[in-house]
């Protein structure tokens, strides 16, 4: 999305410009996700091409693994269960969605049309124009199961 100043909820945002040609994602860029090259601010009056729901975020790969073995002592009587649980068994990292909004385009009113990192209706974005837009900067928010670090856990539960 690109910030268009004075606008309320739903009219400070409006829709980018794909660049036909240009890939929206940057494959083995480390952490940049996004290709800000392929994104240009609409032409004044006009609205952007860039379809709703288009750019997926990055993916999400988890595996655990889970073993457990249960012990009966006679009949329905009581009986323990050890547990072993491993979560994320290959430590994958898992990224969040990067900033998807792009910085405006055009000086604000009372500056310079000529300030550095700017760029023109219609022209492509730069990395320095851009900021941190498409940076995969943090991951998954969760602390305890999915898309966390790898985690293990041994538990012993006994019924009776």
């Amino acid at each position: 999305m690109i910030n268009t100043p004075g606008g309320g909820a739903s009219r400070a945002t409006r829709r980018p410009d794909l660049i036909p040609g240009v890939s929206p994602y940057i494959e083995d860029g480390g952490r940049i996700y996004l290709n800000p090259a392929a994104f240009a601010t609409p032409k004044p009056g006009t609205f952007g091409n860039l379809e709703r729901n288009s750019i997926k975020g990055p993916g999400f790969q988890q595996i655990d693994l889970v073993v457990a073995k249960r012990i009966t002592f006679g009949g329905r009587g009581p009986n323990a269960e050890l547990r072993f649980e491993v979560f994320n068994i290959f430590d994958h990292t898992n990224f969040a969605n990067p900033p998807a909004t792009l910085p405006n385009a055009l000086p604000a009113a009372g500056e310079s049309a000529t300030q550095a990192n700017r760029v023109q209706p219609g022209q492509p974005y730069t990395a320095a124009s851009a900021g941190t837009f498409g940076v995969l900067n943090q991951t998954v928010g969760t602390t305890v199961g999915l898309g966390t670090n790898r985690q293990v856990q041994l538990a012993f539960r006994f019924t009776f």
